[in-house]
């Protein structure tokens, strides 16, 4: 008889979720957009201070009627998609390997926290140095913002495996590659996926950075050349877009977090 009223309490908190989520969250998006359009109205700032959001969509129109836009688009798309992808290939084999062995933990554990402790505009600026202003040193900033989240959560993921579990597979004569893909990548892949979420929005940051310390394109480009020009509007558009990719990542990795974790709900 207890059940009824727990599965009633559960519906009621999903029913106040989407209530929140779709009604109530671009209410107040409408909102702040309102207040911001009567600020500017208002004339308590100066316009090239603070745009009005019609300039904002009448610049970035210009920029796409000319072909600009989409340029610098894929440029920052695709440093951010090759430093995430690198940071997959280096985090994940490390991370299990640091999990896997504890004298390795113990050896390399403190100087990958200490890399990672290096300021990313510090490190960013040495990278430019070494590497040039073009794609390749903005590729290096993203895998090195994003590899640590990764690989953090994939030590946490492998080393929380039970391990009655491991001695049970092994004593049904289970190999290590066995082990590895039917308990502890299942077992681990929670955790996988949240580094990832995680990693996947920092990946459209780093490409940023990189671009902000020397580039000459980019979104991140356009926000240093707007600054420059005092053109308002270009640097709040560019600053929007960088934002909408971060949420298009996140939204992606989300997606197959909800598709390879769909054991979990069965």
């Amino acid at each position: 008889m207890a059940v009824v009223p727990a599965t009633r309490s559960r519906i009621s908190q999903m029913n106040w979720f989407w209530v929140l989520r779709w009604f109530l969250a671009p209410i107040l998006g409408m909102g702040l957009l309102a207040l911001w359009i009567a600020v500017v109205e208002a004339e308590y700032y100066p316009r090239f201070i603070l745009p009005h959001p019609f300039d904002i969509f009448d610049r970035m129109q210009v920029l796409y009627e000319r072909g600009i836009l989409e340029r610098h688009v894929m440029v920052t798309l695709k440093e951010a998609l090759a430093g995430l992808a690198f940071s997959i290939v280096l985090a994940l084999p490390l991370g299990y390997i640091v999990a896997r062995s504890k004298w390795l933990s113990a050896l390399l554990l403190p100087y990958l926290v200490a890399i990672r402790a290096i300021p990313v505009v510090a490190i960013a600026a040495l990278i430019v140095i070494w590497l040039g202003t073009d794609i390749k040193s903005k590729i290096f900033v993203v895998t090195f913002i994003t590899w640590f989240p990764l690989m953090e959560a994939t030590v946490v993921g492998v080393q929380n495996v039970d391990s009655h579990l491991r001695d049970l597979m092994r004593a049904y004569q289970a190999n290590p590659l066995q082990i590895f893909w039917k308990l502890e990548l299942p077992a681990a892949m929670p955790n996988l996926m949240s580094g990832l979420k995680i990693s996947a929005t920092l990946a459209v940051v780093g490409a940023a950075v990189g671009e902000l310390i020397g580039a000459s394109q980019g979104l991140a480009y356009l926000i240093v050349f707007g600054r420059g020009t005092s053109d308002a509007p270009l640097v709040f558009g560019a600053v929007g877009i960088l934002t909408v990719l971060s949420l298009a990542f996140y939204g992606v990795v989300a997606a197959l977090e909800h598709f390879v974790l769909a054991w979990r709900r069965a």
